[in-house]
């Protein structure tokens, strides 16, 4: 976890929080400029990988809507029921700019829009077989996932050099906004009867499941495209992740956070990122 951040009290709920702390941003990030195929770094291995996130959130944050939703009746805290309002709304525009971005992917030779489909149809079959409670427990540890991942893209500005300015400025707000409300799917799961049992046992098949779905989704795009990387490319995409500064090497230690018995998403504030970033995407906010 980053330095700069502090530790909170593990109880601390929505309802200790300062109301508007989640900021609904309508955006418009134009994505008719991105015109040439291999847009990170002209390499086709890291393009591949941020395609398949893109692809993957929309039916993801779809899910994430409906878990909570599920449970919104039986939440009494105001302050977090108007949490689940913000969360909701931010959520719709995650997935409406990630679906503008998959398409322009799609145009370009990047198979977005199928790693939606696949996704859906994943989210579905899992859907079928969980129930409810189980689904918001998904729903917690993914959250719990894109958030330390969202503090990462903020931490380590350099890993966003040589992305196109659109996408990367994309990536950015949607980091901005998974901070911001990191800890809402886990204050419905709590305070309507959750167990931590449950949270955990999903984790772990989870912590599995979503890395090596996004590898071997990668590997699919890159053969759709015929878009092999080189050697060098592959290397450099194992530095981006597994290196000194990688993405999976930053975020081991807050991950494991995740299975302490008085775990909650605030023990660690960093919402001075937040502000460090708003403004860089002020220009696209309308």
């Amino acid at each position: 976890m980053n330095s700069a951040t502090q530790p909170l009290p593990a109880a601390q709920s929505s309802a200790q929080r300062q109301p508007g702390h989640i900021e609904v941003r309508k955006m418009d990030f134009s994505f008719s400029d991105v015109n040439e195929m291999d847009w990170y770094r002209g390499n086709p291995f890291l393009t591949a990988f941020i395609a398949v996130l893109s692809g993957t959130f929309p039916p993801g944050e779809q899910m994430f809507i409906e878990s909570v939703r599920h449970f919104k009746d039986q939440v009494t805290d105001p302050q977090l029921l108007e949490d689940i309002k913000d969360f909701t709304r931010q959520e719709a525009h995650h997935t409406n700019q990630h679906k503008l971005a998959n398409e322009k992917l799609e145009a370009l030779g990047w198979r977005a829009q199928a790693i939606e489909r696949r996704v859906e149809k994943a989210i579905a079959l899992l859907n079928a077989k969980r129930s409810k409670r189980e689904r918001l427990a998904a729903t917690v540890c993914l959250e719990h996932i894109t958030a330390i991942i969202a503090e990462y893209v903020l931490t380590h500005p350099k890993q966003m050099e040589g992305m196109h300015p659109s996408i990367r400025n994309m990536m950015v707000w949607h980091a901005i906004e998974e901070i911001e409300h990191k800890s809402v799917a886990f204050d419905v799961y709590m305070s309507t009867g959750g167990s931590r049992k449950m949270l955990k046992r999903i984790m772990r098949a989870i912590a599995v499941l979503f890395p090596t779905l996004t590898f071997a989704r990668t590997i699919y795009l890159l053969f759709a495209a015929r878009r092999m990387p080189s050697w060098a490319q592959f290397k450099e995409g194992m530095q981006m992740l597994f290196g000194k500064d990688g993405m999976i090497t930053s975020i081991k230690a807050p991950f494991k956070d995740f299975y302490r018995e008085d775990f909650h998403p605030e023990d660690h504030d960093n919402r001075e990122l937040i502000e460090k970033w708003k403004k860089e995407i002020a220009e696209y906010q309308v």
